[in-house]
């Protein structure tokens, strides 16, 4: 060979054995709910009580209970005395709370309180701001005594009277710290989980029992192939009652090194049962080999594509899982071009789609 062309070629087959064989990691994706009502149950009372997962910062359960509670209630409305509202009545600013309504047969309208007047006081504490005024009522119990010194037009009055009573529907929420199990070193199914504690276990479900949620999961792993979506509970394992979460941990390592099978019956919220049978094993060795300029193929969980020749320009592949958390079902997109485009297909779970000659499109 002419030494003139020795050299290019040398480099040519240094630049092949450089990223011939070269593996990478493809994109991951991982599906999470961001609000998923897990269970309701409503007490004698009438209250209602709601556990909700949350992943927004950390994977916490979020209890929500509504219930009615009694207060105190005056039967008046008030807003805070500013600059205008003073010059109009010809008082000092942020002197006390005018009355902008009041109710007919409320306790302070059977007091006599009027629409303009000015509360200055409530039993000898001055209010100048709204917040301050609701918060003193809502410490007063229902029927106890409050006075009112008040200012109508330029005359102050004291009146007093039995505060009346409302029932109002109240919220109080808390938050649940979830079981976290260690970490395997190999992903064997693909899914997060967390644990409910017993105890909170036996408040949502009304009886004794473990129960593992599942935080997320990852688009294309074997959980996902199998139905397995984030927010699913746990309810069974092999048809047997859920182990706790380290314990459900151990058995998937177990039986990923084995190459072998779990069988889970989850549920979402008060959706039917789904039964998901996981196979088992470490699915994230996939990477991508390439040959520069004459072959490239990558694969991974969530997406797979090759191509041949420049860039791909002689014929390329794509396809993808589509990530939907809505359905239990697997679904895809593709696409495929050859001939430097001039030929296209495309496909989803709805249409095929081809293109010829970049301008010819037809659904098949």
């Amino acid at each position: 060979m002419p030494r003139i062309l020795a050299l290019p070629c040398q480099l040519f087959l240094l630049v092949l054995a450089a990223f011939a064989g070269c593996r990478s990691t493809p994109d991951r994706i991982f599906l999470g709910p961001q609000d998923v009502t897990m269970a309701t149950r409503r007490g004698p009372s009438g209250d209602v009580t709601t556990w909700k997962l949350e992943t927004m910062a950390d994977t916490r359960l979020r209890v929500v209970r509504e219930f009615d509670r009694e207060r105190a209630d005056v039967g008046v409305h008030v807003d805070e005395l500013g600059k205008e509202a003073a010059e109009r009545r010809g008082v000092r600013p942020y002197t006390g709370m005018l009355v902008t309504k009041v109710a007919a047969e409320s306790a302070a309208g059977l007091a006599g309180v009027l629409v303009n007047d000015v509360v200055q006081a409530i039993d000898g504490v001055e209010v100048v701001y709204r917040e301050q005024f609701e918060a003193t009522i809502a410490k007063v119990a229902p029927g106890a005594k409050l006075a009112l010194r008040v200012l109508r037009g330029q005359q102050p009055l004291e009146i007093e009277f039995a505060v009346g009573r409302v029932v109002v529907r109240a919220t109080e929420e808390r938050r649940i710290d979830l079981d976290i199990p260690p970490t395997p070193s190999r992903a064997y199914a693909g899914a997060t989980l967390r644990g409910i504690p017993a105890e909170v276990c036996a408040a949502m479900y009304g009886q004794p029992r473990q129960a593992v949620v599942v935080v997320d999961v990852e688009v294309g792993s074997p959980a996902w192939l199998a139905g397995v979506r984030s927010g699913d509970v746990i309810d069974a394992v092999d048809g047997e009652p859920t182990p706790d979460v380290r314990q459900l941990t151990e058995r998937i390592v177990a039986r990923g090194e084995a190459g072998g099978r779990i069988r889970w019956t989850v549920r979402r919220g008060d959706g039917p049962a789904h039964e998901a049978d996981v196979a088992l094993y470490d699915y994230q060795r996939a990477g991508s080999t390439r040959v520069p300029l004459l072959f490239c193929e990558e694969g991974g969980t969530f997406a797979q594509s090759w191509s041949v020749g420049p860039f791909g320009l002689l014929m390329n592949s794509q396809s993808a899982y589509i990530p939907d958390k809505t359905t239990r079902e697997t679904r895809t997109r593709s696409a495929f071009r050859a001939a430097f485009g001039l030929f296209r297909v495309k496909s989803s779970p709805t249409q095929t789609e081809v293109l010829l000659f970049w301008f010819v499109r037809f659904a098949v």
